[in-house]
């Protein structure tokens, strides 16, 4: 196999082995530095600030984890979440909120989600990395 092939092989491998978020958030500057910081920390994010829109792209199988705000305009996390499980019953969640209630508030309705995934704002890029891997078993 010559080099060019090798290379072509290697990209393709790295690419496969990215793990693949969905974050939905309506505040563009949070999108924009969420997004760049776990691109920095190996994830492939995909992300948007119209909840609805993130829903209209939405295909199961695609995303390793989900990553929504809690309040947002249109449909809120909880909202989105539940119809995204319709459409892929195995995805895997994180919420963020600035709200230090929203876990309490929503453990007995969403029992299947572990406390971690339920993420206060405001939070280090590191922080939310570690918790990603940690969830997806990294």
């Amino acid at each position: 196999m010559g080099q060019h092939h090798k290379k072509l092989d290697e990209h393709k491998a790295t690419k496969l082995s990215k793990k693949r978020i969905l974050f939905v958030d309506d505040d563009t500057d949070t999108i924009a530095v969420i997004k760049m910081g776990l691109s920095r920390h190996g994830f492939e994010v995909e992300a948007f600030v119209d909840s609805k829109l993130a829903l209209h792209n939405f295909k199961p199988g695609l995303y390793d984890i989900l990553l929504l705000d809690v309040l947002m305009k249109g449909l809120d996390g909880f909202e989105l979440y539940n119809k995204m499980r319709k459409i892929d019953e195995n995805i895997r969640i994180c919420f963020t909120s600035a709200s230090n209630t929203f876990y309490g508030k929503y453990k007995n309705q969403y029992p299947e989600i572990q406390k971690e995934c339920f993420i206060q704002k405001p939070f280090t890029i590191k922080k939310l990395a570690n918790t990603i891997d940690s969830i997806l078993g990294n």
